[in-house]
């Protein structure tokens, strides 16, 4: 179904680690503090998924996001990347039409409107070995139908299978209004 319209909750956790049999503490290794550099690096990634529009009846649609970007490695645990997104949604087109003959006065909804957005994106990546967190701040650069507003977040889990290779699974949202659950696959160079 369509995801939520808004956010259900905020919750905050706190947490106390601790050993109670222990009589020795654990040797203390010194961290030896290196530098870490590695080039900037270009990455294509393709992400689908099915999504629905608000309006009951119009059904699902599977949807393809077309992502090029670079990033850069700047710690051990750290990138930063920059990028732009194509975002095809054909359940937008249907929305369109709809719009255009349903709310023509009420949204002013012509029905020419195109379906297509494109966006450019900031984000940073946290490491941990094969796996790393994701998350993109966005703007719509291209954006003909208005379709939840004009900045959109994903974050998500990545894996890497191979150096070059990896695997995504994100959530696109525009603030606490969820677009959809975005999978991925993409190579980096």
């Amino acid at each position: 179904r369509a995801p939520n319209a808004s956010t259900n909750s905020f919750t905050f956790n706190i947490g106390l680690n601790y050993q109670l049999d222990d009589d020795e503490f654990p040797e203390y290794i010194p961290k030896v503090k290196s530098r870490y550099t590695e080039p900037i690096k270009w990455n294509l990634a393709l992400r689908t998924g099915v999504n629905e529009s608000d309006y009951i009846g119009l059904g699902r649609r599977s949807f393809l996001v077309v992502s090029s970007f670079l990033d850069k490695r700047i710690t051990h645990k750290s990138s930063l990347m920059v990028g732009a997104d194509l975002f095809l949604s054909p359940f937008l087109k249907d929305q369109i039409e709809y719009e255009s003959i349903a709310f023509a006065q009420q949204y002013g909804t012509k029905g020419d409107e195109d379906w297509k957005r494109a966006g450019v994106f900031v984000g940073h990546e946290l490491h941990f070995n094969k796996n790393s967190f994701v998350t993109q701040f966005g703007y719509y650069a291209y954006y003909d139908y208005d379709f939840e507003g004009r900045v959109y977040f994903r974050g998500g889990l990545k894996r890497h299978f191979t150096e070059n290779i990896f695997g995504a699974i994100t959530l696109k949202s525009h603030g606490a209004k969820a677009e959809a659950v975005e999978f991925g696959i993409g190579i980096r160079l």
